[in-house]
């Protein structure tokens, strides 16, 4: 009786592990909020919107004074991936990140910005070229909340989390998470942690398929209108240049 009572546990234990893969998420997007109700719909009709649809949508309230509450709750009732979690008090980006990565069933976690927004096929991108990789990491474009042109570039020292997918397993194995003393700048000591533990990398080229960046006043960075229109201008420049490659491009085709 007890040699059968211990089978029947090892072949129920087998079957709990076959459908739990079988059957895994792949995919947990989480998003901070805080304060940021006049972008939400932005952001989360982008990522609702994705190509790719099999995921959860973590959206992880920070102590929101102003309706964002209200219309996180709007989408929860029509969207059954969207799941919230509100903090009473506020806590910082990097505290709400943290619970959606502890909170998080997808095989991977995305990082998005609740006051910004990606591109319909940011996500398919990402995790069809994920097979083997602990982060797979995009393209990043940077543009502010006033103007329609954006940038890219190459950084020397890669600071941005949210062009990049997370294998779960791999942050948890490592014990990787944010560091909640720091209320801003958090993402860069994010990527130095990680990085430490010699991670499985995958870096996409850029193929037009983009993380918007969105710079504004009253962010966490508290960008002012100064940089602001620097940005923009370094935007456009960009974008023009990159114009007149496109049709030279035409005409040599």
């Amino acid at each position: 009786m007890n040699i059968l009572f211990k089978a029947s546990l090892i072949t129920f234990l087998y079957l709990v592990i076959f459908i739990n893969n079988v059957y895994a998420l792949p995919l947990t997007i989480v998003v901070p909020v805080f304060n940021t109700a006049s972008y939400l719909g932005r952001c989360i009709n982008s990522i609702l919107n994705q190509t790719f649809k099999d995921f959860e949508l973590i959206c992880v309230d920070d102590g929101s004074t102003d309706n964002s509450m209200e219309v996180l709750e709007k989408f929860k009732t029509t969207d059954n991936r969207v799941k919230i979690i509100h903090f009473e008090q506020n806590k910082g980006a990097s505290a709400a990140r943290n619970a959606g990565i502890e909170n998080a069933k997808g095989e991977y976690i995305g990082f998005v910005d609740s006051d910004d927004y990606i591109d319909e096929r940011f996500y398919e991108n990402l995790l069809q070229n994920s097979n083997g990789y602990d982060i797979v990491v995009g393209q990043l474009a940077l543009s502010t909340n006033i103007s329609k042109f954006y940038y890219n570039r190459e950084y020397k020292k890669h600071w941005p989390i949210y062009d990049s997918i997370w294998r779960k397993n791999f942050l948890n194995e490592n014990n990787i998470r944010y560091d909640e003393t720091l209320r801003t700048g958090n993402d860069y000591p994010f990527n130095i942690l990680a990085y430490k533990y010699n991670p499985r990398v995958l870096k996409l080229p850029d193929e037009g398929i983009y993380y918007y960046y969105k710079r504004r006043t009253g962010s966490l960075r508290n960008f002012s209108k100064r940089d602001l229109k620097k940005f923009n201008k370094e935007a456009h420049k960009s974008y023009k240049k990159n114009k007149k490659i496109l049709n030279n491009k035409k005409e040599y085709f």
